[in-house]
């Protein structure tokens, strides 16, 4: 029998997770979980929460605590193989991935992450022969499309990737995930015009897209237009509320850095590095010693060309998010 103060409980959690409260959330599965300890439910939710917070090692302990509960449950597996891909623990997920699909052979999530998990292993012919299988499942389905998109993109398959991204649009042409698809291949192929009017439209469908204005970014930095793409990077701050976005703020230490604003570039660095874990933070602190390399040139009159020397940090320096 649930306890009325548990359900309850759960259900607020539910309601701040979803409205992207997610230290609230967590308050709430606590007391969910004291009341039913067995509460597997409580505990993933706490688990995802975690996971939303770049909090992986804790997020993943909630997993195996729910799975030991619930050993089959396809939405832990699939939830704990999510969190151990963002870790670059791809080996181990794609086992959790597998193990979702063995327990429901319907799993498009299962299918999915694992693909998403081979892309990041550079095996993307792997990754489309997984696709295939979701495909016969629902070849309608948006996200296997998407995931398609994105490795036909990675073969450098540019005019394949940006059909399986319109077949998407096909459907619902207010699809963000397939405008920023299509704007980030234009890219790709060089073509930043084209790119930025693929960003501009998602922000004509909504205005406060956070990955829009850091897509614009991305394309105003790649053309040095780093006054520019700071601009966008403060804008998608001013809709984050207050969270951890990673994105974001790698795009904002990479253009201080740029414009020699390097004491707030080091701060920006230190907040990646107390959020994050793995090579993330491992590139955040190998940023923050280049960065207090830099200044110390430019306090002794030595500072290089910034443009031609700053290294390709982890996210807006390197390869343009999906």
């Amino acid at each position: 029998m649930v306890n009325v103060n548990e359900n309850n409980a759960y259900k607020r959690g539910q309601e701040l997770l979803d409205s992207g409260m997610y230290r609230e959330a967590i308050e709430q599965f606590d007391v969910a979980i004291r009341e039913q300890p067995d509460s597997w439910k409580a505990i993933n939710s706490k688990g995802f929460a975690y996971q939303k917070m770049s909090k992986y090692t804790e997020a993943v302990d909630c997993f195996d605590k729910a799975l030991a509960i619930n050993p089959k449950s396809v939405e832990v597996l699939n939830n704990k193989g999510v969190t151990l891909s963002m870790r670059g623990l791809y080996k181990e997920a794609i086992e959790c991935f597998d193990a979702a699909y063995k327990a429901d052979e319907t799993s498009l999530e299962a299918l999915n992450g694992k693909a998403i998990a081979l892309q990041h292993m550079f095996l993307f012919k792997e990754a489309l022969d997984v696709l295939e299988q979701a495909m016969k499942i629902d070849p309608k389905h948006a996200q296997t499309l998407l995931s398609i998109a994105v490795t036909l993109q990675k073969l450098k398959q540019y005019d394949r990737s940006i059909s399986f991204f319109k077949k998407v649009l096909a459907n619902d042409k207010t699809n963000v995930k397939a405008w920023n698809g299509i704007g980030v291949t234009y890219q790709l192929m060089g073509d930043n015009d084209a790119a930025l009017k693929c960003f501009t439209k998602i922000l004509n469908i909504n205005s406060s897209e956070i990955q829009a204005w850091i897509s614009i970014g991305f394309v105003y930095q790649k053309m040095f237009k780093f006054k520019d793409a700071l601009k966008c990077y403060k804008k998608a701050q001013t809709f984050v509320g207050g969270r951890y976005h990673h994105k974001m703020y790698d795009g904002l230490a990479s253009c201080l850095t740029k414009l020699s604003e390097f004491d707030q570039a080091i701060e920006v660095y230190k907040q990646i590095f107390q959020h994050e874990e793995g090579k993330k933070k491992w590139d955040a602190q190998r940023s923050i010693k280049f960065v207090n390399k830099l200044k110390r040139k430019k306090a002794i009159g030595t500072l290089p060309d910034i443009m031609a020397s700053a290294p390709k940090e982890d996210g807006s320096d390197g390869e343009p998010e999906e």
